[in-house]
């Protein structure tokens, strides 16, 4: 399971070091000057100041200007999503109509039109609307262009922003189960290398700053991991199961009554390559099963297994629940 990502702009100083750190709202600008947009922030935008730009899918003269930078996943950077809400733009009291686009433009002038490449569906509404991109470049600014019907420079135009998706987070991998004493390598993608990334907590880790760590918690643990692209923090989870995934009951009571009447195994079910085996007291197997779509009734061939404490044993099979061996203990029948 993801946590949902949280995410700021970050300011930087000449040298790259983290100055402060702003969710405030902003003011969109022009192409010369876009304002930068992070992802999984609602954006709260007052759009006043524009200029003119003769582009496909905004038909406006009105047109504000804004910027994203997708991350550095380099296999798989994936695409976004940019959703718009709260719109309040006004004209004599006639609700005004907002078109948006996203582009890629030419990374040295952003302002040359002719280079523009369209991303994804023009959007156009009144209220609110929601624009799908297709898959992104890694490490690439995109355009986001709004387009309003009046100068919004003498009234403006307030709405709210939503970019979210693959291409602008960060990916760490991956939630797991492992046994008591055992450790798993966790690894996170998508952020500039250079300014590093930061786990928390440092429970059982070999590393809080690097891309690949070991992690070997003492019990089930979340770590968050944060980094950095685009002037934006980003930060995803993981979660690491310490012990045995299922809930194992001791006994059961199969004798018709409808109640108990199975060995019911809770979450056993979605490992379908598990391996499970019963063995009476003499050793001898009473019954087996690969998955577990259809607990034990209590019998071995049809018949019913005398009253008394028998063993388990279990093999999940599954390559995610790294380093867990086979889970064995005692199951008591009671009638």
């Amino acid at each position: 399971m993801r946590w949902k990502k949280m995410r700021c702009r970050v300011i930087k100083g000449l040298v790259g070091a983290i100055l402060a750190t702003s969710c405030s709202a902003v003011h969109a600008q022009s192409c010369e000057n876009p304002i930068p947009i992070c992802g999984d922030i609602p954006e709260p935008l007052s759009l006043n100041f524009v200029q003119s730009l003769d582009i496909a899918c905004v038909n406006s003269p009105y047109v504000s200007v804004l910027e994203f930078m997708t991350n550095g996943n380099l296999v798989n950077t994936g695409n976004a999503t940019v959703e718009v809400g709260g719109v309040a733009c006004q004209t004599d009291g006639v609700e005004d109509v907002i078109e948006l686009v996203v582009v890629k433009p030419n990374p040295q002038v952003f302002c040359d039109v002719e280079s523009y490449e369209l991303v994804a569906t023009c959007g156009e509404t009144g209220g609110a609307f929601t624009v799908v991109t297709e898959d992104l470049l890694p490490n690439t600014t995109y355009l986001i262009l709004v387009g309003t019907a009046h100068d919004p420079s003498t009234t403006p135009c307030n709405l709210t922003l939503f970019l979210s998706g693959p291409a602008v987070s960060i990916d760490a991998c991956c939630t797991t189960n492992i046994a008591p004493g055992q450790s798993v390598s966790l690894n996170v993608t998508g952020g500039n290398e250079d300014l590093g990334y930061t786990w928390f907590p440092d429970l059982g880790l070999s590393s809080t700053n690097e891309s690949e760590i070991i992690a070997s918690p003492p019990v089930t643990t979340t770590y968050s991991v944060s980094g950095f692209f685009g002037g934006c923090q980003y930060t995803d989870a993981v979660t690491i199961n310490v012990g045995t995934p299922v809930g194992i009951p001791t006994s059961f009571t199969p004798n018709g009554d409808l109640v108990n009447d199975y060995w019911s195994i809770d979450g056993l079910s979605q490992y379908n390559e598990a391996d499970i085996r019963i063995y009476d007291r003499w050793g001898q197997l009473v019954f087996r099963s690969v998955g577990y779509a259809q607990p034990w009734d209590g019998k071995n061939g049809g018949k019913e297994v005398p009253v008394g404490t028998y063993y388990y044993a279990i093999d999940f099979n599954d390559p995610q629940l790294v380093g867990l061996e086979t889970v064995t203990g005692f199951i008591s029948i009671i009638r």
